[in-house]
């Protein structure tokens, strides 16, 4: 029978523990940090950042069970909504600057 991702997960904090997997989360997202930094300046390909987003993925679900899986899923739907707001505003201002641009040309 396999395991679910959650499950992995889960069995991963009990095997190693909190701590050791808090510190691997931080590891993981300096890593992916790293790569970022290094394919911005074309040193990087494409599958090393994908990779270290898939580590801090793994990371980032090992620590929402870890700290309130229910809570994480709400924040990170208030956090989605924020965004949509903030890209919805930022539509609006560009808009705004291009109409007043046309007027002026006239």
């Amino acid at each position: 029978m396999s395991r679910t991702s959650k499950q992995i997960c889960k069995d991963a904090l009990e095997t190693f523990g909190l701590e050791k997997q808090i510190d691997m989360c931080i590891e993981e997202c300096a890593e992916l940090q790293n790569a970022l930094l290094k394919f911005r300046r074309g040193r990087a390909k494409l599958e090393d950042v994908q990779t270290e987003i898939a580590d801090v993925q793994i990371m980032c679900e090992q620590m929402s069970i870890a700290f309130g899986e229910k809570q994480t899923i709400v924040e990170h739907g208030r956090k989605l909504q924020r965004l949509a707001i903030r890209i919805d505003e930022a539509i609006v201002k560009v808009k705004v600057k291009e109409t007043a641009i046309k007027i002026n040309e006239l």
